[in-house]
């Protein structure tokens, strides 16, 4: 145990609380995105995830769960709904047409609100990546990462008109467009602006959302309570995964971020979805496990 006193009068972030350091590893997911096949997408309902200031639906990110997936699909699902999981987002189609992957999840009872696509495949092929998706009930598409080539100032300007040319055509669809971020979006370049910001400046509110990666917003140096209030109302998705005050990446409720706080006010500003995640868990059954029974007891999903 760390001392709690101690700990929040050094804390910079605001949603950080003292707590029981656990295990895990933090190594970052690789920047490349795997891209989504033409038309691929997820099933899933609307949104109203929202209730009373808490989530009453907690999604998970499939990424946590890649070897268990590539192992047995099925028996990764199904663990997920006997833990309680009722949505997940998608980061591939683990060789199956979309159309075959949701047959899979409804067999499971699971809904797929979302997925990450490639910025590449956007650009390329982006009415048939739609129609996929408007195929399957999804309600969220999110691009998970950049080049490297594409983070400068230049670039960010490019990826933004990008951003806002797919968040129209996906809002014309009855979906939203979001961007995930990793850490490198919240330090600032050498001119003094942050990625993140220069993405969103310039970027139509209605046409672009950002899905906060809680984990790495913090380890960027930034505090998430204060980006919710400065960016209200384009945060409707989070990834929720836990860091002790070293930086070490832990299952949710391991670390010291002030979950229950963090997404109650995200709920008020417009959250409607949270995936918990873990990069590099040591069995990724048991973390989102671990993950979801916590964010029960503290009363965030049930």
């Amino acid at each position: 145990m760390i001392d709690r006193r101690a700990f929040l009068a050094a804390a910079p972030f605001s949603v950080l609380a003292a707590g029981c350091l656990g295990r895990g590893q933090s190594d970052e997911r690789a920047t490349g995105s795997e891209e989504m096949e033409s038309g691929a997408a997820t099933s899933g309902s609307g949104p109203g995830l929202l209730e009373a200031h808490a989530l009453t639906a907690v999604g998970v990110q499939l990424y946590t769960l890649r070897d268990a997936i590539a192992a047995d699909l099925d028996g990764a699902l199904g663990a997920l709904a006997e833990i309680g999981y009722q949505e997940v987002e998608l980061f591939q189609l683990h060789g199956l047409t979309a159309r075959e992957l949701r047959e899979r999840l409804d067999a499971h009872g699971l809904r797929a609100a979302s997925s990450h696509y490639g910025l590449p495949l956007l650009r390329d092929e982006l009415d048939a990546t739609i129609d996929g998706a408007l195929a399957l009930g999804q309600h969220l598409m999110v691009v998970p990462s950049l080049s490297d080539s594409e983070r400068t100032a230049d670039g960010l300007a490019r990826v933004a008109d990008d951003f806002n040319r797919v968040g129209e055509a996906v809002r014309g669809a009855g979906m939203r467009f979001g961007y995930h971020n990793h850490d490198w979006e919240l330090r600032p370049l050498e001119s003094g602006a942050r990625p993140i910001d220069l993405l969103l400046d310039r970027t139509d509110p209605d046409l672009v959302d950002w899905q906060m990666d809680i984990f790495w917003t913090v380890q960027g140096g930034a505090d998430p309570m204060a980006e919710l209030e400065r960016r209200a109302g384009r945060v409707t998705s989070v990834h929720v995964k836990d860091r002790t005050t070293e930086g070490e990446m832990v299952d949710v409720g391991d670390g010291v971020i002030d979950f229950v706080n963090l997404l109650g006010a995200a709920g008020g500003q417009g959250l409607a979805h949270a995936f918990v995640e873990h990069d590099n868990p040591v069995d990724a059954i048991e973390s989102v496990r671990r993950s979801f029974r916590y964010l029960r007891s503290m009363g965030v999903a049930r």
